[in-house]
């Protein structure tokens, strides 16, 4: 079978890296005999006439796109464009959307869609494709697949968490080719190539504004450490890789693998740089721990703070009290002071007033962090927030959700107190308040190792000073122009 994997254009994904969720299904699938093909659009920077001419050209069997529920107009979109081309070509998705959502949900928002997959695609992607391709299509053993019967209705299976991440195959990289990705995860990588890997899947943590456990679950699973060395090696010796973005929602949640780690690529003298882009705990952290992982390569920690006021800290369900994650952040600066350390902090909770917006702000200024990340409230489906304005009639359920009505890194609307118009004054505030300010930028250039980090910081940061996105510039674009939008800066080719 002839299988092409897509990640969608994307007004949220501003920096661009391989899609390792997608990766390994193309290796499993590859492994298993099939022809498979992988199509960035971000990173190619296609619009979408240029993404129906590629399904013309490559004419796949099946067509698998990643859904954020950001991108949903787009992937429909998409949807719609392959079946323009050739009715027959199957098409699917996979990722957090369907995952949060429930199968009817999702059907009703994608009519050309034919296939999904919740959860973790991997133990029922290889029996779904081979069902597909044999033509039998009696799926419901197929862990995580929802399908549209004949008659039109839709079924959906339980999803099922992959319990030994080991049985993993190595992503083809070949096919995501590292040194191809010159627009960085995050401020913080800070030499290319960089490859994204995978440590530990799992979220046990129950905060309210999070779906992740929808996805991965509540368990925390590793890898063993032989098989992550192996695949550092690989990366360096045949892709070059010089930098390695662990995306793991809790690498640091079992200390002694983390250890064992650090300790491993210390022993065996591994040259590489690693950082933490998605955030770690910092309740896991001690003094020990921190200076451990920056002998070990570490450069750069992120932690999820989110706010200055205990009551909503109570509220979210986050473990550290604000003198507590003051305390903790201090010692990890403290024990690494080479370490870039950035910080995300959320704005616009339900009963969040403006005083309180302006202590996150202050907040984010006394802490010795080199990068602050605000973003404001984005109440996404299958969260514990999205469910209390679902309740009280704030938002309405299995919306027809478009990019102005997701906004992760661009102010879309209000839910507290706070007026729209107030918002934007202190969103915009937030970022001015914590970059203009000589420390900060001498930091910034301080820690800055390449070109490619120069160009992802300050051209971000010329973005976010001038004016943050607001759903006026998005509801007056093509979905063409979001995709000029999400990647101006970055390079076409």
């Amino acid at each position: 079978m002839k299988i092409l994997l897509a990640v969608s254009v994307s007004i949220e994904r501003f920096n661009v890296i391989p899609d390792i969720g997608l990766g390994y299904l193309a290796a499993m699938a590859r492994d298993a005999g099939h022809d498979v093909e992988f199509l960035d659009c971000i990173r190619h920077r296609l619009t979408m006439d240029d993404w129906e001419e590629e399904i013309g050209k490559r004419r796949p069997d099946l067509v698998g796109i990643k859904s954020y529920s950001s991108d949903l107009n787009l992937v429909a979109d998409m949807l719609e464009r392959v079946k323009n081309v050739d009715e027959g070509i199957m098409t699917i998705i996979g990722g957090p959307h369907p995952s949060t959502e429930d199968a009817d949900g999702f059907y009703r928002q994608f009519p050309m869609l034919d296939y999904a997959f919740a959860g973790e695609a991997e133990p029922g992607w290889i029996p779904f494709i081979e069902m597909l391709e044999s033509g039998n299509h009696d799926f419901e053993n197929v862990p995580g697949l929802a399908w549209r019967e004949a008659d039109g209705s839709i079924k959906g299976n339980e999803k099922v968490l992959l319990e030994d991440l080991d049985i993993l195959p190595m992503p083809h990289w070949d096919l995501m080719k590292p040194h191809e990705y010159k627009w960085g995860y995050s401020f913080m990588t800070n030499t290319y190539p960089a490859a994204p890997m995978i440590l530990t899947r799992g979220c046990p943590y129950l905060c309210t504004f999070c779906g992740s456990y929808l996805i991965t679950g509540r368990t925390v699973r590793k890898r063993s450490i032989d098989s992550v060395i192996e695949e550092i090696k690989v990366l360096k010796s045949e892709y070059g890789v010089k930098s390695i973005d662990i995306v793991d929602e809790n690498f640091v949640f079992y200390r002694d693998y983390v250890m064992e780690f650090c300790n491993r690529l210390i022993d065996e003298d591994i040259k590489i740089g690693w950082n933490c882009p998605y955030g770690v705990r910092l309740d896991r952290l001690d003094a020990e721990l921190v200076s451990t992982m920056a002998k070990a390569g570490c450069y750069a920690l992120s932690f999820g703070i989110e706010s200055a006021t205990n009551r909503i800290l109570k509220e979210i369900k986050k473990v550290l009290t604000v003198e507590q994650t003051i305390e903790k952040v201090n010692m990890v600066r403290d024990a690494a002071p080479g370490i870039m350390l950035q910080g995300f902090f959320m704005v616009g909770f339900p009963d969040e007033s403006k005083e309180e917006i302006e202590d996150t702000i202050d907040l984010a200024c006394k802490l010795p962090l080199d990068i602050a990340i605000f973003s404001p409230l984005r109440p996404t489906p299958g969260t514990a927030i999205y469910d209390g304005l679902v309740n009280s009639g704030v938002i309405y359920a299995n919306l027809d959700y478009d990019p102005e009505g997701m906004g992760q890194h661009y102010f879309v609307r209000s839910y507290s107190p706070v007026s729209d118009d107030e918002m934007k004054i202190l969103y915009r505030k937030a970022y001015r308040n914590f970059y203009m300010r000589p420390k900060v930028i001498f930091n910034l250039i301080k820690h800055t190792r390449s070109k490619a980090q120069a160009r992802t910081i300050f051209n971000g940061m010329w973005r976010l000073l001038q004016r943050p996105i607001t759903k006026l510039d998005i509801r007056s674009k093509t979905t063409d122009e979001i995709a000029e939008m999400a990647t101006a800066s970055g390079d076409k080719g």
